[in-house]
């Protein structure tokens, strides 16, 4: 049995990778600097430290890094004892190609937006038709109640994630591509480095290309490599017409994403149709948490000014009659400078009653002091839209508000979703 050990373990990436790897055999421990974590506590006690040390690598035959470990603590003290040692060192993502993907049938979900939910949809359908996948994915399940499930069988899904090239490390059966939109500014120089880095993914795919030819960044791709059209399959021209259970006409192209990899794989249409209808979404995508005196709390994970728009608009959508409040935390600072602009266009235009920005979550950044949010709430220039910088700050607005027949909607990609969830359990 190989021992592994994660550095980086809190991720939601790296613990389900972490938990496969034990299901396959595997010997696991991990560490973080705050380990403890709702993706975490799947693990015994012993298995998990807080902090580094050369001491967690005692037997250890495989290192597993978060990527961002190379950027950030690129002198971290388990990584150089690793390297003293001669143990493996790979991203977690390495690892899971190399050892976890090995053999399987690998059906992988990429793309700007609409990744997780996607790679939930077709991870569910498979579960409901016996075929018992193995299934990675960067939010939780509600029926599984984790971010990752464990199967016995050839199928391994996985949501695969552009940022630092990290899809590379799979090679798929069938890729799943949603939209190709610039974003992770802060490692691609410009939106055609971006659409590259998808091109040699798409590259890297042994069967079949089911891709959503109604983006233009997708057709973009598509085009510049004539050996990726013969084995693509167009799903934006044959929407599901069906009605689903989560909002918005973008989780209709994912549904229908998901309906072409069902009949791809040989399922019958009516079957993979119940599938989708009975599916009720995921932990951080329009998620419903509570009621805070009498107004609707809803979290979603959305960061991009894009994922703003039909997030919010299918909000809008779904709620004609009552008064939205939208909280929303801007996602690293790179992100926030580069796509500025887009960001007032989609907040400057949202039909929501009133909008409170908080400050910018940094993620794996320093502040450079290029941008904040202030400045981007002085660009909008409403008088329904608020700059809040703290915590404490945001509560007290909202607890002062009339908050009779409303919708308070949290959105972004940082600890907003735990604010959101101290309101409704306060």
């Amino acid at each position: 049995m190989k021992k592994i050990h994660f550095l980086g373990i809190g991720g939601s990436g790296a613990s389900a990778i972490a938990k496969i790897a034990e299901a396959q055999g595997y010997e696991v421990t991990g560490c973080d600097l705050y380990p403890n974590n709702e993706f975490t506590i799947v693990f015994q006690k012993d298995q998990i430290f807080e902090g580094h040390s050369p001491n967690h690598l005692k037997n250890v035959d495989i290192l597993a890094v978060t990527p961002a470990i190379y950027s950030l603590d690129p002198n971290n003290i388990e990584l150089q004892e690793a390297k003293e040692k001669n143990i493996e060192i790979l991203t977690w993502q390495e690892f899971m190609g190399k050892y976890l993907q090995k053999e399987k049938q690998v059906i992988a979900v990429c793309g700007t937006h609409g990744k997780s939910t996607t790679t939930a949809m077709i991870g569910l359908l498979l579960e409901d038709v016996g075929l018992d996948p193995t299934v990675q994915l960067g939010a939780i399940i509600p029926q599984w109640g984790h971010n990752y499930r464990i199967g016995n069988s050839k199928y391994f899904v996985t949501e695969a994630d552009e940022f630092n090239d990290n899809f590379l490390s799979t090679h798929p059966n069938i890729t799943v591509v949603t939209t190709v939109e610039m974003d992770h500014p802060e490692y691609f120089k410009d939106f055609e480095a971006y659409k590259k880095s998808f091109t040699n993914f798409l590259n890297q795919t042994k069967d079949k290309i089911i891709a959503n030819l109604q983006d233009k960044g997708v057709v973009d791709i598509l085009s510049s490599d004539s050996s990726l059209k013969d084995k693509t399959i167009d799903y934006s021209k044959e929407i599901i017409d069906f009605e689903l259970k989560i909002p918005g006409e973008h989780n209709k192209l994912n549904a229908s994403a998901a309906f072409q990899v069902g009949l791809n794989l040989g399922i019958k249409p009516e079957i993979i149709q119940k599938s989708l209808e009975n599916f009720t979404g995921i932990g951080r995508r329009f998620e419903y948490l509570g009621n805070f005196q009498g107004s609707e709390v809803y979290s979603d994970f959305g960061h991009h000014p894009t994922e703003l728009k039909v997030t919010l608009e299918a909000a809008i959508s779904k709620f004609p009659d009552k008064k939205i409040t939208v909280i929303f935390q801007p996602h690293m600072f790179s992100r926030t400078l580069a796509l500025f602009n887009d960001f007032v266009n989609v907040l400057k235009n949202l039909a929501v009653d009133k909008i409170f920005i908080m400050d910018i979550y940094k993620s794996r950044e320093l502040d450079k002091g290029l941008v904040n949010s202030k400045q981007l709430v002085e660009a909008i220039n409403k008088e329904n839209v608020f700059y809040t910088g703290s915590e404490k700050d945001i509560l007290n607005k909202i607890e002062s508000m009339n908050k009779d027949n409303q919708i308070i909607f949290f959105i972004g990609a940082g600890d907003i979703h735990d604010l959101a969830k101290k309101l409704v359990t306060n």
